[in-house]
This record gives structure tokens, sequence and C-alpha cells, in this order.
């Protein structure tokens, strides 16, 4: 019996990463750093959508 792992058995024993750690991963080996802003950007439009149906609605609009 072979006790040597393959690759894909020693990949597969390793820790798993976070789906942001793997996106920042991505974003530090492909040099795309001009995706941060527009992922701030949505991010922030997102919050507004979600608590725009809240009670804090009246707080939001007055601000615009």
């Amino acid at each position: 019996m072979n006790h040597d792992k393959s690759s894909f058995e020693q990949s597969a024993d390793q820790r798993r990463s976070s789906l942001v750690g793997e996106f920042f991963y991505f974003l530090k080996q492909n040099k795309k750093w001009w995706l941060v802003p527009i992922l701030i950007v949505l991010g922030c439009v997102t919050l507004l959508v979600i608590v725009s149906g809240t009670g804090a609605a009246p707080f939001i609009y007055t601000l615009f």
C-alpha cells in the first residue's frame, strides 16, 4: 500500500479559505485593485436599499 499522497489529496487536506479571502487573493495576484472602490459603492447602495425597508427610512430620506 502506497502512503504517499497525491497532490489532489494534499490540496484536499489543506485548510479552506473563505470567499472574502479568496477574493482578496485574486485581487493581489491579478493586480485588480480598481475593483475595490466599485465593490464598496455597491455595498453602500445595497445597505441603503436594505435599510430603506425598515423603520429608519424617514431618517435616510432626510440625508438626500
